[in-house]
């Protein structure tokens, strides 16, 4: 059966798409693993106080956090400890997980509850459809897409999460001048990425045209970090600001 591609019905004029969204391809696999002891309680006892349900609409920042504050949206956290440190530290930010894997969520709930966080909630819901119908028109101060699925082969490309139509769709998102952060270890995803915001003069590359960004201080190593330097990958860094590029050129 052919897959839909990757599309969205709305342009920049129009931050605010109808409801419901077109088939497009998933850029993950739900896996049937399974869920610790630990995951499995805090699924049944934590989630209603700390995930915001997907309603296909845009959410109420507001409402959900109790505060008005910068949001910070980490996509795909994984078990979210780089989410939580950042919370942590910088308690005067809201964050916004969105993960579908229910053990990552397991985790992160827990972690939530242990350091009584007050200002991280999670939407369990397709990233794209989340960004597309739930968060809000420039709502979002910094967004954080730490090793997402490389897909490495080559007929499984189109399901890579990062290409121009998702860029697009993080421009009706971020705020003026909201900054976007990126890591991968495989040398080809980072050589697509750059191509990927190549194309859109939009995002101003803060390591400057052709460079890769240093690791940010607060980025924990992640697992998937950890297994590609085991594997002898190099962890490339992207730093993205939404603007003009000084002097109004285009930037990479």
């Amino acid at each position: 059966m052919p897959v839909a591609c990757l599309t969205f019905a709305f342009t920049l004029n129009d931050p605010d798409p109808p409801h419901p969204p077109r088939p497009h391809i998933k850029s993950f696999v739900r896996r049937g693993r399974r869920l610790s002891r630990a995951q499995k309680y805090a699924l049944d006892h934590y989630l209603p106080r700390h995930v915001i349900p997907f309603q296909g609409r845009p959410i109420d920042i507001r409402r959900a956090f109790g505060r008005r504050a910068p949001l910070i949206l980490d996509i795909g956290p994984g078990r979210g400890d780089c989410a939580i440190a950042h919370a942590r530290s910088r308690p005067e930010n809201n964050y916004l997980a969105v993960e579908v894997h229910r053990p990552a969520i397991g985790h992160l709930l827990n972690q939530i509850e242990r350091h009584k966080l007050a200002n991280v909630k999670i939407i369990d819901h397709d990233a794209v459809e989340a960004l597309a119908w739930g968060i809000p028109a420039r709502g979002v101060s910094q967004a954080m897409l730490f090793f997402p699925d490389p897909w490495p082969k080559k007929r499984h490309h189109k399901r890579r999460l990062i290409k121009p139509a998702l860029l697009a769709l993080l421009k009706t998102r971020l705020a003026a001048h909201g900054r976007l952060h990126i890591a991968t270890d495989w040398a080809d995803y980072a050589a697509w990425i750059a191509d990927s915001f190549r194309q859109d003069p939009d995002f101003v590359n803060l390591a400057a045209n052709g460079r890769f960004a240093p690791r940010p201080a607060w980025r924990l190593k992640t697992r998937y970090e950890a297994r590609g330097l085991r594997l002898g990958h190099a962890i490339r860094d992207f730093c993205y600001a939404l603007g003009t590029a000084p002097g109004g050129g285009a930037s990479e």
